[in-house]
């Protein structure tokens, strides 16, 4: 019984949720079917919410044309905080402990501020949209 457990136990570990896949540059997530671009654009590309948008929207990457910026909720599920350095899953490569842009705009400040996930401390924000930040795009697969 302790070595089916046991197993059992390796197996789990073996279904990995979220994993970097190098020849493409890109972490993939099997829960929320989610892939993330992570190359080195992803800590070079500074630019306000709006050119994140577009340049999200326009990008083609992999032969995919239907990139993103993420939500708010999905950026909650790469947070990880036991990752002291930059308070990302450690899947990711390329990463600073910054603001990355997300989707949404919001009307109760009639969209002059946006949200950001702040990986120094893992934790969303919002924020000017005028201000520069970090552009991680996603899409769905």
């Amino acid at each position: 019984m302790k070595y089916l457990l046991l197993v059992l136990v390796f197996l789990s570990l073996l279904d990995a949720r979220i994993y970097r896949d190098n020849t493409k540059q890109v972490v993939l997530d099997d829960v929320t079917k989610l892939m993330w671009i992570d190359d080195i654009s992803v800590i070079k590309n500074l630019m306000d919410h709006y050119e994140a948008e577009e340049y999200c929207n326009n990008l083609s990457f992999l032969n995919f044309s239907d990139w993103r910026l993420a939500d708010i909720d999905e950026f909650e599920t790469i947070v990880f905080k036991k990752n002291v350095r930059t308070n990302v899953n450690s899947a990711f490569k390329y990463n600073v402990p910054d603001g990355y842009w997300a989707s949404t705009a919001h009307w109760r400040t009639l969209w002059y501020n946006a949200d950001y996930m702040h990986f120094v401390s893992g934790t969303p924000y919002y924020d000017n949209r005028k201000t520069k930040k970090y552009v991680r795009c996603v899409r769905n697969y």
